[in-house]
């Protein structure tokens, strides 16, 4: 008996199969996965794989399903045109069945970028899943892209003594070859989180002299608060975490013709003079800061 060659149409449809699964999977974990700055901070993995990872399976298995979708097209290219031509021929019968797919299309694409009630809820449901990831304040970096850091700079802009910061880590078993190197890849080599070390040596930060909780200048903001996520997060949240009088900040928003509530977010408040969350963060810390 003759053996059979090898089945492409077979193979392009199994192809298109495994990727569609594979872009199912990716997408309902990222779905749920902490933000950029939480994941890479505490080294978040699920099934041993990064965030990073997860995201670049994803993408990937995106053009590999658009590749097969283009090939299993030019293999059913004849079935295909013979299909449309019967039909147009023999008069299109689907035109409800076509329309009501098209409005469908098109309310996800314009629903998703105007965030309409329903939809809405589901975007919102995925940011509330991904601070379910946040177990203490120490989970949330103190400076954007703090893992990046060398354990030096780290060490300076948290005010933290560095020789006694590496003791402790030494002492507690982790191996500190070079302070220059970053937080991250001292936790890789280590076999821990940028977390874990910080949570190690947070304990030498100490309040930098002579600093009032009005004083921060506008440099100071986005050197502190960029990247972590203050639009998504209420007025009186806010003013909380970083210690600011609630009634103060609605004062200073007020004088720039933002009319606040507590529970509005810094988007929100954004929104209605079109500036960008760090600007209402600046109004509420910056003295006579103008937009």
């Amino acid at each position: 008996m003759a053996e059979k060659g090898f089945h492409k149409r077979g193979f392009i449809t199994f192809l298109t199969l495994m990727s569609f699964i594979i872009m199912t999977i990716t997408g309902f974990v990222l779905y749920f996965a902490p933000q950029g700055r939480i994941a890479y901070w505490v080294d978040w993995r699920f099934w041993g794989i990064g965030k990073t990872d997860w995201g670049s399976i994803h993408t990937i298995s995106c053009f590999l399903f658009v590749i097969v979708g283009i090939y299993h097209l030019i293999f059913n290219w004849k079935a295909l045109v013979n299909y449309i031509s019967n039909k147009v021929s023999g008069g299109f019968r689907l035109k409800k069945e076509f329309g009501i797919a098209l409005i469908i299309s098109l309310a996800v694409i314009l629903g998703s970028m105007y965030q309409v009630p329903g939809i809405k809820q589901v975007l919102d449901f995925s940011e509330y899943a991904k601070t379910l990831w946040v177990k203490g304040k120490e989970y949330d970096p103190p400076i954007a892209h703090a893992e990046q850091l060398s354990l030096k700079n780290f060490a300076k802009k948290m005010n933290i003594d560095l020789a006694p910061a590496t003791a402790e880590l030494n002492k507690n078993g982790v191996k500190v070859a070079n302070p220059d190197d970053s937080l991250s890849k001292i936790a890789k080599d280590n076999r821990t989180s940028p977390v874990n070390l910080y949570i190690l040596i947070k304990k030498y930060e100490a309040a930098p002299a002579g600093v009032q909780k009005a004083s921060y200048t506008v440099e100071m903001v986005d050197e502190r608060f960029a990247g972590k996520g203050m639009g998504k997060k209420k007025l009186v949240e806010v003013c909380q975490e970083i210690g600011v009088d609630l009634h103060q900040a609605k004062e200073r928003l007020a004088r720039s013709q933002v009319q606040a509530s507590d529970e509005e977010t810094l988007h929100d408040l954004a929104g209605k003079i079109k500036v960008t969350p760090m600007d209402i963060l600046k109004i509420i810390l910056v003295e006579n800061y103008k937009i």
